[in-house]
């Protein structure tokens, strides 16, 4: 006999795999599944290098280069970001 959690779970696999074919099927979706993950990743790398901390029931998405200077520990050369103006806008000193 299934348990019940399996039973959900292949349920909602169903329901996601038809919604994913249904939109394949439409125009959009087709261009979209012609152009494939890697050009999509390709066109749009300025989120590549985000981290998303978690603390207690909050979260904040941030450059990974942010990052580094919120937790006191940047690298030798940044290159995405200006450090100065990244500090005055979250109001870090150092």
């Amino acid at each position: 006999m299934k348990k019940k959690s399996a039973v959900v779970s292949h349920i909602i696999l169903t329901l996601v795999m038809y919604s994913l074919n249904c939109r394949y099927q439409t125009e959009e979706g087709r261009k979209l599944a012609e152009k494939g993950i890697r050009k999509l990743r390709g066109s749009d790398m300025s989120s590549i290098h985000k981290v998303i901390v978690f603390a207690g029931s909050y979260f904040a998405i941030f450059d990974i280069e942010e990052y580094s200077l919120i937790i006191r520990s940047p690298p030798k050369e940044f290159f995405r970001i200006s450090p100065i103006e990244v500090q005055k806008r979250l109001g870090l000193k150092d």
